[in-house]
């Protein structure tokens, strides 16, 4: 049914981990090539799953995404889950993990009628179809007409969370890299107001003072470019951490 947690998670942290490192390197050397394509990311996911450190987003009202009502998150408020994601922030916050605020807060973000609506969905079917299967998607249809029917669905359902969720991690490199390249512009503009960035040497007072414009000419627009990504990454990881949650419901055999 759903594809691993694990690697869809250690996508996210990459992706995180690459906005990060890009302004890092601005300090230490000149603009270099464009961004990692979205392969390229995927591979050193893979590549590093087994190492990958613990998420660092720290999600308040700040960077979640906002819905109609005010704040998508915990954080917002009174915003109370529905039952099966109460259930779920209530496992996780049993199991003592590192990330189980920052999981319950993104269980309360809202992504819109269509993405509640189709997971609500998938908790009332797979508790039927792999409730009766020991809670595996069956390999073929169940002999009961009404459990056969509901586990197309269920399929159908499935196949529409993966299309969705890949658009989504789309969005999450996208927001990054246009962060990314928002830095790589001021750090192309510093560098050529200030050579001596280059040689890392002693700035003049003359030098400190066109590098402080620089920053003073980005820094409304990267602020906003920081939360528009940091937003994008909230909602990226609502993905990741129902993926998790469905697959408890309905695992692959």
């Amino acid at each position: 049914m759903f594809r691993a947690a694990a690697l869809s998670l250690v996508l996210i942290l990459v992706l995180v981990s690459f906005a990060r490192s890009t302004r890092g390197q601005e300090n230490e050397s000149p603009p270099q090539s464009e961004p990692q394509s979205l392969g390229d990311v995927a591979r050193q996911a893979r590549a590093t799953k087994a190492s990958a450190p613990k998420s660092a987003t720290v999600l308040d009202d700040d960077n979640l995404p906002k819905s109609k009502g005010g704040a998508g998150g915990a954080a917002a408020g009174s915003k109370t889950l529905s039952g099966d994601k109460q259930a779920y922030c209530d496992e996780v916050r049993q199991r003592k993990g590192p990330d189980a605020e920052q999981i319950c807060a993104v269980m309360a973000i809202d992504m819109g009628s269509e993405y509640e609506d189709m997971t609500a969905r998938y908790v009332e079917l797979a508790k039927n179809v792999c409730g009766a299967n020991g809670g595996h998607f069956p390999k073929s249809d169940p002999k009961d007409p009404t459990l056969a029917a509901q586990a197309r669905e269920l399929g159908q359902l499935s196949a529409k969370f993966s299309t969705m969720m890949d658009t989504e991690l789309k969005a999450v490199k996208n927001s990054d890299t246009s962060l990314a390249s928002l830095r790589m512009e001021k750090a192309r503009e510093e560098y050529a107001a200030v050579p001596a960035l280059d040689n890392n040497k002693d700035l003049s007072n003359q030098d400190k003072q066109k590098f402080d414009e620089i920053e003073e000419k980005y820094k409304s627009r990267e602020h906003e470019e920081e939360k528009a990504a940091a937003q994008q990454r909230a909602r990226g990881l609502r993905y990741v951490y129902d993926t998790a949650r469905l697959q408890e419901l309905c695992g692959q055999h």
